[in-house]
């Protein structure tokens, strides 16, 4: 008996020609179907098609970074008690030179020398107006910051991805990102996924829908708070 030949019907919208062509993106993905009746209906539906493509390489990116992240593991001795696991991290993040850093930024231990000074004092420090402006402008950029934190949050995204966007934002807004090197912590800003941790690492894992993220970020701009 003959084999039925398959007939598959133009994916464009509001089209319902044959079709026999298939783009060419989705077979280099891996993806299924993808056909048109011909190029004016896969150019027409480039818009909406494309993000087919996007999606695919997502999932292609977070199956790597799983993959890659498998053999990872900072504490082999210790017992996890749920399914979040920790991935590798990004190398330090820079700094510009013209932007004031504050007194911990290049010690080795980041070390809070300034803050140190006054821990345990029962002095409450008076603002001067300049220093109240100084106050004004840290609170208007680290509210700036955390939506750009914000807006980055959905599945595939890392937290190191949302890390770089509150450092660029930081330098864009010529300040610095008061969590890099205090005390030592690695990064510019704080993420927790899952209320797991506590001022966690941001690193390589993609979040997962249905994941909880919190961030916590301070900003110092040039002269905002006298002495950092």
């Amino acid at each position: 008996m003959a084999a039925t030949a398959v007939v598959r019907v133009c994916e464009s919208i509001n089209c319902t020609k044959e079709a026999k062509l298939q783009c060419p993106t989705c077979i280099k993905l891996g993806i299924e179907g993808s056909f048109f009746c011909e190029q004016e209906c896969f150019k027409g539906s480039w818009k909406e098609h494309k993000q087919v493509h996007k999606k695919e390489r997502m999932k292609i990116n977070m199956k790597a970074q799983n993959e890659a992240a498998v053999s990872f593991n900072p504490w082999p001795g210790y017992v996890f008690s749920g399914p979040l696991r920790p991935f590798p991290k990004s190398t330090l993040r820079v700094v510009p030179e013209d932007i004031e850093k504050p007194d911990y930024a290049d010690h080795p231990e980041g070390y809070p020398a300034s803050e140190m000074e006054i821990r345990g004092s029962t002095q409450i420090k008076v603002l001067n107006k300049d220093e109240i402006e100084g106050l004004r402008t840290a609170c208007k950029y680290g509210r700036e910051v955390l939506d750009v934190a914000a807006a980055m949050i959905r599945p595939g995204v890392t937290t190191d991805d949302i890390d770089e966007a509150v450092h660029n934002a930081c330098i864009e807004r010529k300040c610095y990102p008061s969590p890099l090197n205090y005390r030592g912590f690695p990064k510019s800003c704080c993420t927790s996924v899952n209320e797991v941790i506590c001022h966690g690492i941001p690193d390589k894992r993609p979040l997962e829908e249905g994941d909880i993220v919190n961030g916590k970020f301070m900003s110092v701009p040039v002269r905002a708070c006298g002495k950092k």
